[in-house]
């Protein structure tokens, strides 16, 4: 993890903004019912992605910061049109 990434977990919606998108799609994907929550060696990306998956059946007390992100990314906010980071 290089020290510009934004850590795992999230502190807030801007965190989230930062994580690679394909990182956070291959968590999302990855993910399986009943396999243990990814480590460090895997990027914060790749585990929000795997963590959101995970949240549609076992809560982890991060919505508000997913809701936080959702009205971000759909209103006229600094970081909604800007390009997201590669």
């Amino acid at each position: 993890m290089s020290t510009e990434e934004a850590p795992f977990p999230p502190r807030d919606w801007r965190d989230v903004w930062a994580y690679p998108e394909d990182d956070v799609v291959a968590g999302f994907r990855e993910h399986r019912a009943g396999d243990p929550e990814p480590g460090p060696n895997r990027s914060p990306g790749y585990r929000w992605g795997w963590a959101n998956r995970r949240s549609s059946h076992e809560p982890d007390g991060m919505d508000h910061i997913r809701r936080n992100y959702i009205h971000a990314t759909r209103h006229d906010w600094p970081f909604a049109n800007s390009a997201r980071p590669q």
